[in-house]
């Protein structure tokens, strides 16, 4: 979504895109496994921002890797340098997801973000039949009646 005033959110085309609201407790039940990575999927209804509340888990509760917290909406977001962006309920796919990478330097987790770029486009597309394209370095974009939009 490109940046703009929290107002105006919910009042464009890209609004609630007619998609039904997101089922946690389907979604946990597909996703967490006892031998898998995914620990726990939480679903929330409106966020400021999916990576600063789960960045306030792990300091505050020691999330667990494999922690994933999906919003239907979110407000507060940031990308590069900082520039702050709002989306609205149910026009994107919000979540962010704890990786404690165990025997990786911290000078490469910076690669992460970057590689999970590619994974979720290539995984979209191969998988759901989705056009989908990458805005380096991790911007997902799909495309709706032939448009180009952020995800």
């Amino acid at each position: 979504m490109t940046p703009r005033d929290a107002s105006d959110a919910h009042d464009n085309r890209w609004s609630d895109l007619g998609r039904p609201p997101l089922n946690g407790t389907a979604l946990r039940r597909a996703l967490v496994r006892d031998d898998g990575l995914w620990t726990d999927v939480e679903v929330v209804q409106r966020t400021g921002s999916t990576n600063t509340d789960l960045a306030g888990l792990v300091v505050k509760e020691n999330a667990d890797e494999g922690v994933v917290l999906v919003a239907e909406e979110q407000n507060a977001g940031r990308g590069r340098l900082d520039r702050r962006w709002t989306a609205p309920a149910r026009s994107g796919l919000f979540f962010s997801v704890v990786f404690k990478p165990a025997g990786v330097p911290v000078e490469r987790w910076g690669w992460l973000p970057l590689l999970t770029g590619v994974a979720v486009a290539t995984a979209l597309s191969r998988t759901a039949g989705v056009d989908t394209a990458l805005k380096w370095p991790n911007d997902l974009l799909v495309s709706v009646d032939g448009e180009e939009r952020k995800a």
